[in-house]
């Protein structure tokens, strides 16, 4: 039959599915044509043949090294806080969905998709988070994602003073 658009939707559906169905009994009957009957010969099956052993690790000497993380910009002073939105959906400024679980911040002056590193002041640890979010110029220079604000030692704080430095990956190649 000749389906046309005058052909009523439940008649073009009926042959549908009547065709997916002989699709189906005809791609099994193929397959199990191809398949090995196992009870038709009375040998054992053949052994598998073995797999080739694995390609031995890479001595400590020929692997690259990793990246190194290097200042690329002047390095500012300020007190950062951390955000987390409301219950609706929230998109940066880049238009990417927030999601507080990413080392991401939003900044009044840095370029949209800069990668920073993040130090409290009097204190060791550091983090890099990327920003991807603006926010209104304002007594902050910084706003860390909970997951950037928590693996800072930021969260119970609330605020705190930073050194926020603009930073580059190089490859040591």
């Amino acid at each position: 039959m000749e389906m046309t658009e005058s052909t009523p939707r439940w008649l073009a559906a009926k042959y549908c599915h009547r065709l997916a169905l002989a699709l189906a009994i005809s791609l099994a009957a193929s397959l199990s044509a191809c398949a090995p009957n196992p009870c038709a010969s009375n040998h054992a099956p053949a052994p598998l043949a073995s797999l080739p052993a694995p390609p031995a690790p890479l001595p400590p000497a020929a692997l690259p090294p990793p990246p190194e993380v290097v200042n690329a910009g002047p390095e500012m002073f300020g007190t950062a806080s951390w955000y987390r939105p409301g219950p609706g959906l929230h998109r940066t400024c880049t238009g990417e969905r927030f999601t507080r679980n990413e080392m991401t911040a939003a900044s009044p002056s840095l370029p949209m998709g800069t990668q920073v590193r993040v130090a409290l002041l009097n204190h060791s640890n550091s983090i890099v988070v990327r920003v991807n979010d603006c926010m209104p110029h304002g007594h902050r220079i910084l706003d860390l994602s909970e997951a950037a604000a928590e693996r800072l030692g930021l969260m119970d704080m609330g605020v705190a003073r930073v050194t926020v430095t603009p930073v580059m990956l190089v490859d040591n190649q």
